[in-house]
């Protein structure tokens, strides 16, 4: 079993100490003590140095920030290294919580900032960011685009190092052709404000608007923080900015936390979406026929009165066909439903070959009967339509196995002209009138169309 990581608290406040040692010990991390600075730097040259430090600010005998200073002089760090440690990471806790303060805490090597009192849980999480790291090199890809080639190749290193794929462009204008063709797999954008060509905001705005890319991290690199400028940089749609210089550790704290809300907004998104993908999937269930994949009854009771307002809407016909397939029980009687429920799929297929995409849809009514609802048709493209599908079916052989099976259908036909369309027509009367010259089909001998135009 891997022994728990260690954690060195550093305050003059014993209450102080006694609440952070409670809550990393709950996150199973091991906690050793120090009441200032210097007791601090004796325990990181003993034999067992820390993982992690968390260190408070104002102290006596020597503060967070000389103390801090000190661990990263050459003379610890071969200390630490000596001791299998690739780093020391930082972690200040105090009340003096300004920029001022941040940006003095980063300089002098600090990984991250919490502020007394700090909400319970938001330190643990703080060390967990830096002892159990999402991987920032699954799968992500940043965008480095700076002018200044020595810049451009420290921030670069310093993402390659934390397992990024990193692309590099020397002005804004490159860097949104880089874009354009790779923009689909970038994850984080770090982008100069002033470059030749093209500077970061219009990069940045271009990005957002061209591209639709709204949640993607983009980080701006200024020397100047001018309230002003930096202003027209967030209306542009940068995320964040970090002023240079700047150290490692801030550029990938930023980077790390906006990464992550990145990922998360990512996998939100995916569950959404599958969510969607779900739901349609039970909507396709819910108004389709299983074996033959046309619509169902379902479907055929609340579609068709939407058809029907349609053809009143718009003053257009509308034409309805029941179809049924001749001497249906013989098939089943002399090859078993099983050849009965293919030849059912053949007869939905050609149909759906038949009809008009998108426009025309055909539903199954019962057994062997299919509806065919065919909108703004009048009875003569409707009655030219019919007998292309019966010479369709008659001249299809159905395969069963090796066993070749031949059928026929017989179909009845109506059309409902808009000027007799009341405004509480029901449905099936429509219906039964298509299942009235349906009868009169097989009476006359199957294999044929019957119908004529709807009779109020």
């Amino acid at each position: 079993m891997e022994n728990p990581k260690r954690i060195l608290v550093v305050d003059d406040s014993a209450m102080m100490r006694m609440t952070i040692r409670e809550e990393l010990e709950q996150g199973g991390y091991e906690v050793q003590e120090a009441c200032n600075g210097l007791e601090a730097l004796v325990r990181i040259s003993g034999d067992t140095p820390p993982d992690l430090v968390t260190l408070d600010v104002e102290m006596p005998r020597l503060n967070g920030w000389d103390t801090c200073r000190r661990l990263r002089s050459e003379h610890y760090s071969r200390i630490i290294e000596k001791m299998g440690k690739g780093g020391l990471p930082i972690i200040f806790i105090t009340s003096q919580d300004t920029m001022a303060h941040r940006r003095k805490g980063f300089e002098v090597g600090g990984g991250d900032f919490l502020s007394k009192p700090f909400v319970k849980g938001e330190l643990l999480e703080a060390v967990d960011r830096i002892l159990k790291p999402v991987a920032l090199s699954e799968g992500m890809t940043a965008l480095v685009v700076e002018d200044n080639v020595v810049a451009r190749k420290i921030v670069a290193g310093i993402l390659i190092q934390e397992g990024l794929r990193v692309l590099e462009a020397e002005n804004g204008l490159e860097g949104y052709e880089i874009f354009k063709n790779n923009g689909d797999d970038i994850d984080v954008v770090i982008t100069d404000l002033f470059m030749p060509h093209m500077n970061g905001d219009v990069f940045s705005r271009r990005i957002r608007q061209e591209f639709d890319r709204w949640d993607l991290p983009i980080i701006c690199l200024t020397a100047m923080p001018d309230q002003s400028e930096l202003l027209k940089v967030f209306k542009a749609g940068v995320s964040d900015y970090l002023v240079k210089p700047f150290a490692k550790e801030e550029l990938l704290a930023r980077i790390t936390v906006h990464l992550e809300r990145y990922r998360l907004s990512r996998q939100l998104k995916e569950k959404i979406e599958a969510l969607k993908k779900s739901n349609e999937k039970i909507r396709k269930l819910s108004i389709t026929d299983p074996l033959t994949g046309c619509y169902n009854r379902n479907y055929l009771t609340a579609h068709l009165e939407k058809e029907l307002k349609r053809t009143r809407r718009y003053g257009s016909p509308i034409s309805l066909v029941l179809a049924d397939i001749d001497f249906f029980k013989k098939v089943n009687d002399t090859w078993g439903h099983s050849a009965g429920d293919q030849v059912l799929i053949a007869f939905v297929r050609i149909i759906k070959e038949t009809i008009r995409k998108e426009v025309d849809w055909v539903a199954r009514y019962g057994g062997e009967e299919f509806l065919i609802v065919l909108p703004e048709t009048d009875f003569k493209d409707a009655l030219a339509c019919t007998e292309r599908l019966r010479k369709a079916v008659a001249g299809q052989v159905i395969h069963y196995g090796e066993e070749p099976i031949a059928v026929t259908a017989s179909f009845g036909l109506t059309c409902l002209d808009p000027g007799d369309l009341k405004e509480t027509f029901p449905t099936d009367r429509l219906i039964d009138a298509a299942d009235k010259y349906l009868y009169l089909a097989k009476e006359s001998g199957r294999n044929r169309v019957e119908g004529a135009p709807f009779a109020l």
